[in-house]
């Protein structure tokens, strides 16, 4: 299994539109950021941890032609605004594409996509997603890929972080319960939010000081961070972290053994 991050940014992406970089050089390839979003594959499945407005340029970099499925973390529309674009993997792959997210989730999505799901004028709009409806905390297989799901804070609503074997996902997340955290006892490579940066009071997105303090107890062999701000320059994180806490960039491939490439 490997891990491709699609992208790591926060919601308006670096540079955001017109062209505000924040303290971040502009010169540093790893600066330049779209939407978090993961792509997670084995020999013969491929699924996509949600649907962000930059879908069709992450999946035209990798060259990604088919889905077995898609997850969403929650519904916020930096995380599923790019539902459209779907479309195109599903018809030419001639068949629905499973849709997996808890029922507050997918119920937004139905409510302001409803022609994801059903036909419409007569069938010359025909749906292209199958809704796959999961709980908070469970267990599932998606192909050959298992999936564990746990619930996360995110200030304003619940969030879904996933689990797959030794790697686990933590997007948009502000805060962990006993519950989750007893999921991801035993991770060994962890992407996880810290938007958060170093304000000292959060609401919705986790900081340095709360990642540091996971990471104490959970001790994975590697964490690596996303959901980065303008606020974050790619260098300067890599100078301040510690060495087993490390800035995700965009295109950036994890493998099994939780090593960069």
């Amino acid at each position: 299994m490997k891990i491709t991050v699609l992208g790591c940014g926060a919601s308006m992406g670096t540079p955001s539109a017109g062209g505000f970089w924040g303290v971040c050089d502009p010169k540093d390839a790893k600066n330049h950021r779209t939407r978090a979003s993961i792509l997670v594959q084995s020999a013969t499945t491929d699924l996509l941890i949600d649907a962000t407005v930059d879908l069709r340029t992450h999946l035209n970099r990798v060259n990604l032609k088919k889905l077995d499925g898609v997850l969403l973390s929650h519904d916020h529309s930096d995380h599923v605004n790019g539902m459209d674009d779907l479309r195109a993997i599903a018809y030419h792959g001639n068949r629905l594409i499973d849709l997996y997210g808890n029922k507050e989730t997918l119920d937004e999505v139905e409510r302001r996509w409803p022609y994801l799901f059903t036909p419409k004028s007569g069938g010359i709009y025909v749906e292209f997603l199958k809704r796959r409806e999961i709980a908070d905390a469970g267990k599932f297989r998606v192909g050959d890929i298992d999936i564990e799901t746990f619930g996360q804070d995110h200030g304003v609503c619940t969030s879904l972080g996933f689990r797959f074997g030794t790697c686990a996902y933590s997007v948009d997340v502000v805060n962990l319960d006993e519950d989750a955290l007893a999921v991801l006892e035993g991770v060994e490579t962890w992407i996880v939010d810290a938007a958060g940066y170093q304000k000292e009071a959060v609401k919705t997105h986790a900081n340095l000081q709360r990642v540091y303090k996971w990471t104490e107890r959970l001790k994975p062999k590697m964490t690596y961070l996303t959901v980065l701000t303008t606020h974050m320059d790619y260098k300067t994180l890599c100078d301040e972290l510690p060495p087993h806490i490390r800035p995700a960039y965009d295109g950036m491939v994890i493998d099994t053994e939780g090593n960069r490439r």
